[in-house]
């Protein structure tokens, strides 16, 4: 699998946030890109075309990052994306919360290009 043939999926209520990841993903050869600005939109989203891999922040309002991915594992409709979440809540419970809940991966904001694309790359050899 290349970054050409990932299908992602970008959750975070910050549109700034969404952007610098969406810009980091689309120079680094990512061509299928979507953004949601919370779970719910995600959702929607999934259910409209399911992604290979979903990025989602944690501390959302309404839907959090922890409902989201929740409602993603219990809805086999949605397939089996990869989740990584990207949380300013840095605490070891709040990763360790994500995890349980599904994450693959957890990375803290400001995440990097370079940490970024490296979580990518561990979850898909690519």
């Amino acid at each position: 699998m290349t970054l050409a043939d990932l299908d992602v999926l970008v959750v975070d209520d910050h549109e700034a946030m969404r952007t610098l990841i969406l810009r980091v993903l689309v120079r680094a050869g990512v061509e299928h890109v979507r953004q949601a600005a919370d779970g719910a939109e995600a959702l929607a989203a999934l259910r409209e075309r399911p992604a290979t891999l979903v990025l989602a922040d944690q501390n959302m309002p309404g839907m959090d990052g922890l409902a989201f991915i929740t409602a993603v594992r219990a809805d086999t409709t949605l397939g089996a994306p990869r989740i990584v979440m990207i949380s300013g809540l840095t605490s070891a419970e709040h990763a360790d919360a994500a995890r349980a809940a599904g994450a693959h991966a957890v990375l803290r904001k400001p995440v990097s290009p370079r940490d970024l694309l490296q979580a990518i790359n561990d979850l898909f050899s690519v």
